[in-house]
């Protein structure tokens, strides 16, 4: 039954592709949550050798793909994306005690690292699709662990951060502004700014090049924005922002907060640098 249908495995999963872009563009967030897992549930009836069970690690997936790893990214990258963003937070001095904001969690591509390493109750996730967390529950993070360590998640297709009714020390947005012009780009970090704790700090990434023009989400396409619009963008939302050094294969992260705690942004932006850009300095 699989191999008939080889030839037009392709086709199908551009127009299953193209479904979901649709979906998240123009059908209201409660309606999408509950017909995205119908379509993925398709998309492995035609193709079962590509579900979860028969292949965990989404091998060979492109990103938007059904599967809960590649939907997020290149499933390749899964594992580096999230000690990319742990290393980071840790090494900006993220403690168990901190209260954390996963903005767009997704998967749990770094809530896998971050839930076991904060205390109870710290780690809070914004995802508008219901489905890719309960599946990371199931497959990456576990039950038990969810019970012990008591995550919190809100499934809103905003950027709410206020919602949760706490301040944040660490707000982590890794490629979620790669996939919004900047009237989503600009109301995130305003969501964000509202959440902040005084001394918390936002970090971010975003697609360095000639800015973007249009409204709205692109995915799994990119969006670039110039360094100026970008700081422009947190200026607005009365944040400051500084460019941070650190690796990424496609992005550039920045570091946002409090104007008052400038200083310690440009502190961490010296002290926390790529690995190459540190040797470079020393050779």
């Amino acid at each position: 039954m699989v191999r008939q249908f080889g030839q037009y495995d392709r086709h199908v999963r551009d127009v299953i592709r193209d479904l979901w872009t649709r979906l998240r563009k123009h059908v209201p967030g409660p309606v999408r949550r509950r017909v995205l897992p119908h379509v993925s549930g398709a998309y492995y009836r035609v193709f079962p050798e590509r579900h979860p069970d028969a292949d965990p690690a989404g091998t060979g997936l492109r990103p938007g793909d059904a599967h809960y790893r590649a939907y997020v990214g290149p499933p390749g990258d899964f594992d580096l994306i999230a000690a990319n963003q742990f290393t980071l937070l840790t090494a900006a001095g993220l403690r168990e005690q901190h209260r954390v904001l996963d903005l767009g969690c997704g998967s749990l591509r770094a809530g896998r690292l971050l839930i076991p390493y904060l205390g109870l109750g710290r780690y809070y996730g914004i995802e508008p699709n219901e489905h890719l967390v309960h599946e990371a529950v199931n497959r990456e993070v576990g039950r038990d662990l969810v019970e012990l360590r008591k995550p919190t998640f809100a499934f809103v297709d905003d950027f709410s951060a206020d919602r949760f009714g706490v301040e944040f020390d660490f707000v982590v947005a890794q490629s979620i502004f790669s996939h919004t012009h900047r009237d989503l780009f600009e109301a995130g970090v305003v969501g964000v700014a509202k959440a902040l704790a005084p001394g918390g700090f936002l970090f971010a990434t975003y697609v360095d090049g000639p800015t973007s023009t249009g409204s709205g989400w692109v995915y799994p396409e990119c969006t670039m924005f110039g360094w100026s619009d970008v700081e422009a963008i947190a200026n607005d939302a009365g944040l400051s922002a500084t460019p941070l050094d650190w690796p990424h294969p496609r992005q550039r992260w920045f570091i946002a907060g409090h104007p008052a705690n400038q200083e310690q942004m440009l502190e961490l932006a010296r002290v926390i640098r790529s690995p190459n850009a540190a040797t470079s300095a020393t050779t």
